[in-house]
């Protein structure tokens, strides 16, 4: 790594620990990293924590495959209970975050998390994460008070989705729509970095319909186009050609459980990037994402080994009868006038 980048990566640390999870002194941060993850990232994280005040903890989990992507080690589990702030930066594995008694923690209140995984330092320095994320927190927040008070969610596009879930009302994290905005400066709040979503589960058994998956998805390699059809919350048929496809077949074999839409995701971030990776697709401003498997995070009791989001593009999104993207397009006017 050049010096450029290595200031670069310094200056990014320093943001993250004081504006995204606002650490202070006495407080133990965890960073969880894999052997894929640039040393540089989780080195200048430390830098950064020490620089507070606080304490840090940098643990390195095994990479996993896909059917174990969210399971932690043990010891890294056990170090959970003495955190203040937990940072992922995995590279190859799924998000530390997603594992079971992170979830359990974020309920309780007694930490908060950062996810920046499946990413490079490039990933960290452009695009989504040159957001105004003061601004992209409010305008989650007012988008999420307008879903929660919807009782249906209903996604479109001219390609042919047509899918529709009622809302779920259980509050998670303090709210039933999750704002993940790159902010998470109190106990029980969770976000990413890069970052500009929100997102919920289905209220369960009511996701039902047609979903054409034309952007990027986690973990299958490809852009083929897909169909999934959906009844009372799972996925009973696929239909498409391509390697996404084989692929996709493969995973439903092994892990039936797959097949469960676990989430609805909306992005929010106006700086998003079109360039194919899915963790900066899913929160491009307009482009809707819904994911199968484990609900866990989501406040779910559906356990699964796997959590793969899919992006849509161009998608129709109404909640009841208030139309929030049109053809891709977030209605910024209409959400700032209903939600005052």
């Amino acid at each position: 790594m050049n010096r450029q980048r290595i200031i670069d990566a310094i200056d990014l640390a320093h943001r993250i620990v004081r504006q995204h999870v606002d650490v202070q002194p006495g407080e133990n941060v965890l960073i969880v990293a894999d052997p894929e993850t640039e040393m540089e990232i989780y080195l200048a994280l430390a830098g950064a924590v020490q620089s507070v005040g606080a304490e840090y903890t940098v643990s390195l989990m095994p990479t996993r495959g896909r059917d174990r992507a969210t399971y932690l080690t043990q010891p890294i589990e056990r170090a959970l209970d003495a955190t203040d702030v937990l940072i992922g930066v995995t590279k190859a594995s799924g998000a530390p975050t997603y594992a079971r008694k992170v979830a359990k923690l974020l309920k309780q209140k007694k930490i908060r998390a950062l996810s920046m995984v499946m990413r490079e330092l490039d990933n960290y320095l452009k695009g989504a994460a040159t957001a105004n994320y003061e601004e992209l927190e409010n305008l989650g927040q007012r988008v999420a008070r307008l879903w929660a008070e919807a009782k249906e969610i209903h996604i479109t596009s001219e390609r042919g989705t047509d899918f529709h879930a009622g809302v779920t009302k259980d509050p998670v994290m303090g709210q039933p729509v999750i704002v993940e905005c790159g902010l998470a400066r109190e106990p029980g709040r969770e976000a990413a970095f890069s970052d500009g979503e929100v997102s919920q589960r289905p209220l369960a058994h009511t996701a039902e319909g047609r979903l054409v998956i034309d952007g990027p998805v986690a973990g299958l390699r490809g852009l083929d186009v897909f169909e999934l059809e959906v009844k009372r919350g799972k996925v009973v048929k696929l239909t498409g050609g391509g390697n996404r496809t084989r692929q996709l077949e493969s995973v439903f074999r092994r892990l039936p459980c797959a097949k469960h839409i676990a989430e609805i995701g909306l992005g929010l971030n106006p700086e998003a990037l079109h360039n194919g990776d899915f963790e900066e697709e899913k929160k491009a401003q307009g482009n809707v994402h819904v994911a199968l498997g484990d609900d866990i995070f989501y406040g779910g009791s559906f356990g699964c080994a796997i959590h793969w989001d899919m992006v849509l593009y161009d998608a129709t999104v109404r909640l009841d009868n208030f139309t929030l993207f049109d053809r891709g397009v977030l209605q910024l006017d209409r959400v700032l006038e209903r939600s005052v």
